[in-house]
């Protein structure tokens, strides 16, 4: 590279990250500024290139490109460089850093640090000196201020990089690195990381406030990093706030344990703003967190746990620091996580823990009245109150501070009130702020985490919260009541505002009382234990006035014709209540009912006692008031009917309440309860968009879902003749609908009138299809529709081709239908029905191919997946579930000269073909339905496949051979499975006078090179290629070796040509082995045992093979 070179990648680099060139000879874009620097990292020849930039480039954008670079040149090309050539690039980049590292922008510096952290932990075993960049990094501290940022920078990279799992390399290598990286260098990292923390403490470090602020965050920031190491290789879920146990090692035990480490940080914590003090209580949070024994004994823990608590206290006493989110935050994990790491029976016995019950239960309570600014921490502190309470059957009353349950039960008291009191409060402060404010009743993912810790805090002192409860609920419901009466028939939108905002207070009031009471009844425990506390009574009396709240709600929606309606978020308050109360009190339905109380003994009927849970379970019930289970389940069934009845558009309340129905139907008990139901009947007997307005939204797919469960419920065992329908007669407004459609001539078939009931028709049949689950009811089906209404699927498809909205629902119905899961379509051997099956299958797909082909791509640069690749992409689903049902004997077609399947072949290939190909690798869901087909055609149909003309054979095989070297597994192995078929015919029939053996050899005649380019694929795949593919390649090595040997041994040449002699040696021992005691055939037995050998080849060749 000379002068001029550089200059050119200097523009060129200038492009790419600014946008603007600086070049004056030409206009390049960013993508062709991207691919021209790109190829620096092509092959390890650009090293000295990337070093040249380096040394003599001012760009920062160029010295990012270079460093960068070498980064993935070093990481891809590991094997070409000896020990010597390593060490040399590792000091060489330390040396830069060294002398310009203070001088670079903040992105070069990374960059060439996280290549530094790359090379150290590549050659971790290579040689001693790359185990020694810590000791090599301490000079970096402890020469200038700049310096001393730079190799703290240098460190939290190390240890990231040493945590995480390199592409490309096993899991067994990097845990092998990572281990020994935590036994010899790990604690000496986290003890600089405090030692920087201790001297600019005592102001030991001279500098000016920014670099004090940027060494404090990145010495907390590697303290952190040391500690959520992954110390035994658990791979922890990153995505989740929650700490598990920190498992130090042993000899951390004397930093851990020293009070400096703690005081430390808790003043850090007290005398920086944020992010350093947030960042020093994420440090304490971990260090609480470390694992029991890493103390020598409990005396040693307690001592530990009395500091951390006395610390605690002094902020609680304080508010220090907390008037900051980011500060408040992490405290409310730290309290949440109090618990979690020590028993309780350990806490009442510290110093000063009834003090510190007070401290933080006056902090809870603080936090809820103030919940706009702490919604997301506030699930942290009901958590540790919801421990505590868990906590205290296994604690004895004596042990530790006196009166400490009483306390507890005091506080916890003052928490749920100032709860409930607060929510109650913050409708109103939410309302009058007019969207200044954000609703915490719409903020789901918060609302679900406060809610599953209520019940356990919340019955833990039942009785007394269940009359502070009720205390709320009754006077709301009064008024309630009293304001719905002044309304009456109209709707609260047309009310005067006075009154439409008062109702709206109450009916958020109301939804925040429904939240908690489905939450608390969500709680309730069959355990043996808790069984005969009387909780059910107390249950029951709250579930009363949720049950007569949604009563009232009926009543008036159902008189004012579903004028009358109440905020949509207390419906979603009331399916929330549905929902936990099915959970819990639905299961035992059918024994309730007195079915398995009698028994019979000689001829003689003994009524057998009722067993606890029964007894519970109908003491629920009458001190509910309401009636016995049926009526109770008629009403919460009756306001599903209503919610799909009157809130056609609301689509949170259709899909929650049909997701209601869903679970009752699923269940065996309440599906059978269900079966009794007036309303259930109802349902079934008008499930018309006339009645139901919401199946008239096309925009939805919630017709499909509403239909798979009245399908579910009719066909579960004696449905029909509960539900006094038959199938047939269920099915009539269906087929009413599609005698009408098959009436209509073609022009009217297109007209818009007939979009929606087309629409509606096959969302229907697709939900009544998903809930067929056997031979007998897919044959019901299949006779209502076979012969008289298939040919309008055809001739629908031909009509509609270009209309997706039609085209998918229709699709899709046939993707459900042809799918044969649990073998549910299995006709009689002497029925056609199979053969009539795929024959309207055949019709279907044909139809819409044919006309689809001739389409173009969309004008005006409209979608082209939505407007024409996904019905491609299903109508190949169809087909693939169809030749792929076994339940077609597809010889009968050739045979009678029926050309349906030739047909269906010929039309899907003409799709699967006629889709550029980086489209078909650009959409997972096409890629997998092409690849799909080409799998069936090579697995069922391989005389088809092999009739091809040439240049068509090609073409698939070209398909076969790019999607074996997709990222995505699934595709991967489609296609290995496609070549695997092929290499085992060849293999098989190689000489055989058979008419597709001479067209596959006049293939091969055309493309000799066919077999030897898959054979190297699939080794660089093997060697060099993503983990998640081996499994996948591994299948159709076997069979391509045996299929042509002459491609085995001229890749294994080639291999050994690009390799030294030393390597050369080690590789025709690694293939030696691969061999041995292989035999040429195609058994499962011998295709297992290659398989092994290939894995073991891998292993041993990636360790020395160069590229």
């Amino acid at each position: 590279m000379d002068d001029a070179q550089l200059a050119q990648v200097e523009s060129l680099c200038e492009t790419l990250y600014t946008g603007v060139s600086t070049a004056t000879s030409e206009t390049i874009s960013r993508e062709e500024a991207q691919s021209r620097l790109l190829s620096l990292q092509s092959s390890a020849s650009f090293i000295p290139q990337c070093q040249y930039i380096l040394d003599r480039s001012k760009s920062q954008y160029a010295l990012l490109v270079a460093s960068n670079s070498l980064t993935e040149l070093i990481t891809t090309h590991w094997n070409n460089f000896t020990i010597a050539q390593r060490i040399d690039i590792r000091n060489y980049v330390l040396g830069y850093l060294a002398n310009n590292g203070p001088n670079l922008q903040d992105f070069v510096t990374l960059s060439l640090i996280k290549l530094v952290c790359r090379i150290t932990k590549l050659g971790w075993f290579d040689d001693t000196t790359h185990r020694e960049l810590t000791e090599d990094v301490t000079k970096f501290l402890q020469a200038t201020i700049d310096h001393c940022i730079l190799g703290l920078k240098i460190l939290n990279q190390l240890v990231d990089e040493l945590n995480i799992p390199t592409s490309g390399r096993t899991l067994t290598q990097h845990r092998k690195t990572s281990v020994s990286f935590r036994d010899l260098c790990l604690f000496k990292i986290f003890q600089l990381g405090l030692t920087t923390l201790k001297q600019l403490q005592t102001r030991q470090i001279t500098a000016n406030h920014q670099q004090e602020v940027i060494l404090g965050e990145q010495a907390l920031a590697l303290t952190v990093r040391c500690l959520n190491f992954d110390f035994i290789g658990t791979n922890p879920d990153e995505s989740t706030e929650d700490v598990g146990t920190i498992q130090a090692p042993t000899n951390w035990k004397s930093v851990i344990q020293d009070p400096g480490t703690t005081d430390l940080l808790l003043d850090f914590y007290a005398n920086t703003e944020p992010p350093r003090s947030n960042k020093a209580m994420e440090a304490m949070i971990l260090i609480c967190s470390v694992r029991r024994s890493l103390f020598p004994s409990d005396k040693d823990r307690e001592i530990f746990l009395g500091r951390v608590m006395s610390g605690i206290r002094e902020l609680l006493k304080n508010q220090t620091g907390l008037q900051h989110q980011d500060n408040y935050h992490q405290f409310c994990r730290l309290l949440g996580r109090l618990k979690a790491n020590y028993q309780l029976s350990e806490l009442v016995k510290t110093e000063g823990y009834l003090e510190w019950l007070e401290l933080a239960s006056s902090f809870t309570t603080q936090s809820i009245r103030n919940w706009q600014y702490s919604t997301n921490s506030i699930h942290y502190l009901l958590a540790l109150w919801g421990r505590l309470v868990a906590a205290v059957p296994y604690v004895r009353p004596d042990t530790g501070a006196k009166g400490h349950v009483q306390a507890l039960e005091t506080h916890v008291l003052n928490v749920v009130e100032c709860y409930i009191e607060s929510m109650l409060g913050s409708v109103e402060t939410v309302l009058r702020s007019e969207g200044a404010l954000e609703d915490p009743l719409e903020d789901d993912g918060s609302l679900m985490e406060q809610m599953d810790r209520l019940p356990t805090i919340c019955r833990f002192q039942y009785r007394s919260v269940t009359n502070i409860i009720i205390a709320k609920f009754d006077p709301l419901m009064d008024k309630y009541r009293e304001l719905m009466g002044h309304l009456m028939t109209s709707s609260t939108e047309n009310a005067p505002q006075n009154v439409a905002q008062q109702a709206a207070i109450l009916e958020g009031q109301l939804a925040w009382l429904t939240y908690i009471v489905g939450a608390i009844v969500g709680g309730h425990s069959w355990s043996s234990t808790r069984i005969g506390d009387g909780e059910e009574t107390l249950d029951a009396s709250l579930s009363k006035r949720v049950l007569q709240l949604a009563q009232g709600i009926d009543y008036r929606l159902t008189n004012s014709n579903g004028v009358g309606k109440a905020d949509p978020k207390l419906e979603v308050a009331l399916l929330y209540y549905f929902q936990n109360f099915r959970r819990v009190y639905m299961f035992m339905w059918e024994q309730a009912s007195g079915s398995s109380s009698m028994s019979t003994m000689g001829g003689m009927k003994l009524e057998s006692v009722p067993s606890a849970k029964q007894k519970v379970y109908q003491s629920m019930f009458e001190h509910m008031g309401l009636g016995d289970h049926t009526v109770v389940a008629n009403l919460i069934v009756t306001k599903i009917g209503k919610n799909l009845k009157f809130w056609p558009d609301e689509e949170d309340i259709v899909a929650k309440t049909l997701e209601l129905l869903t679970d009752m139907a699923g269940g065996y008990s309440s599906s059978k309860l269900l079966l009794t139901l007036d309303t259930v009947k109802y349902l079934a007997r008008h499930h018309t968009e006339d009645e139901f307005p919401f199946l008239t939204v096309s925009s939805n797919r919630h017709r499909t879902t509403f239909h798979a469960i009245l399908t579910r419920l009719l066909l579960s065992p004696n449905g029909e003749e509960k539900l006094g329908l038959s199938f047939d007669e269920f099915m009539e407004p269906i087929v009413n609908s599609m005698v009408q459609m098959g009436a209509l001539d073609s022009s009217q078939l297109r007209s818009e009138a007939a979009r929606l009931p087309l629409i509606g028709v096959f969302r229907d049949l697709r939900g009544v299809a998903q809930s067929l689950h056997n031979r007998r009811t897919f044959g019901m089906l299949f006779d209502i529709l076979e012969p008289r209404h298939t040919p309008l699927f055809a001739k629908v498809a031909d009509l509609w081709y270009d209309q997706p909205d039609v085209m998918i629902s229709l699709l899709r119905f046939m993707q459900e239908f042809c799918h044969n899961k649990a073998n549910r379509v299995n006709f009689d051997q002497s029925s056609p029905n199979g053969i009539l099956l795929f024959r309207a299958t055949s019709d279907v797909v044909c139809a819409f191919g044919r006309k689809i082909l001739t389409t173009g791509a969309p004008p005006n640069g409209g979608d082209l997946y939505k407007l024409k690749y996904k019905g491609m992409s299903i109508a190949l689903s169809v087909l693939n579930s169809a030749l792929g049902g076994n339940y077609v004997c597809f010889g009968v077609f050739a045979l009678y000269n029926d050309p349906a399947l030739d047909n269906a072949l010929d039309i899907s290939l003409q799709m699967a073909l006629g889709i550029p190909l980086e489209h078909v690798i650009s959409f997972p869901k096409l890629s997998k339905s092409v690849f799909g087909f080409i799998e069936i055609m090579f697995k069922n149909h391989i005389k088809t496949t092999m009739a091809l003309e040439t240049n068509v054979f090609m073409q698939v095989m070209n398909a076969v051979h790019e999607g074996l070297q997709s990222s995505d597994a699934t595709i991967s192995a489609m296609c290995a499975n496609s070549i695997d078929h092929l290499a085992t015919f060849y293999f098989e029939n190689s000489g055989k006078d058979k008419p597709e053996v001479h067209k596959l050899n006049n293939h091969l005649s055309a493309q000799p090179n066919l077999f030897t380019s898959l054979t190297a694929t699939l080794f660089n795949l093997l060697l060099f290629g993503a983990p998640q593919n081996h499994w996948a390649v591994m299948r159709p090595m076997l069979s391509l070796v045996l299929a042509s040997e002459s491609s085995f041994t001229a890749y294994r040449d080639h291999l050994m040509s690009t390799q030294d002699a030393v390597n050369q040696n080690l590789l025709n021992e690694a293939f030696n082995k691969l061999l041995a005691d292989v035999s040429r055939s195609l058994e499962s037995a011998n295709r297992d045992r290659f398989t092994q050998k290939l894995t073991a080849f891998r292993v041993s060749t990636r360790g020395f093979l160069t590229l």
